[in-house]
């Protein structure tokens, strides 16, 4: 008797521990990637008046005032801003920090909101 006992408890325990194991936790979603809204590449740096010229291919391009990154290597090297001077697909910006080169990767800092744009209100 005691023996069957044993033997029914021990099935109950592996059966509810299977079907804890289906029924329990989820697994993690993975969230999606988010990439910026543009990109670009430095194709000249005038070292001299602290700015380079980003040639960003199709579309208008960012507005003036409108903050980037400069990247090399996945090390980023300069901090940016859009300048007025700006014709697209070749975008001027000011070098605010650090010490870009010819084929760094630019890229929106999305952190930053340009000038003018919509503000989130509270």
């Amino acid at each position: 008797m005691k023996r069957g006992l044993q033997a029914s408890v021990a099935a109950g325990i592996i059966f509810c521990g299977a079907g804890c194991a289906l029924f329990g936790t989820k697994k993690q979603e993975i969230p999606e990637a988010t990439f910026p809204s543009w990109i670009g590449r430095v194709i000249m740096v005038e070292t001299g008046h602290r700015f380079v010229l980003v040639e960003v291919g199709a579309g208008s391009g960012p507005a003036a005032g409108t903050a980037a990154m400069a990247y090399r290597e996945k090390r980023r090297t300069a901090q940016l801003i859009v300048t007025e001077e700006s014709r697209p697909p070749y975008i001027a910006m000011e070098v605010i920090e650090g010490g870009p080169a010819l084929g760094d990767q630019v890229v929106a800092d999305e952190r930053v909101v340009p000038p003018g744009a919509p503000a989130d209100q509270p």
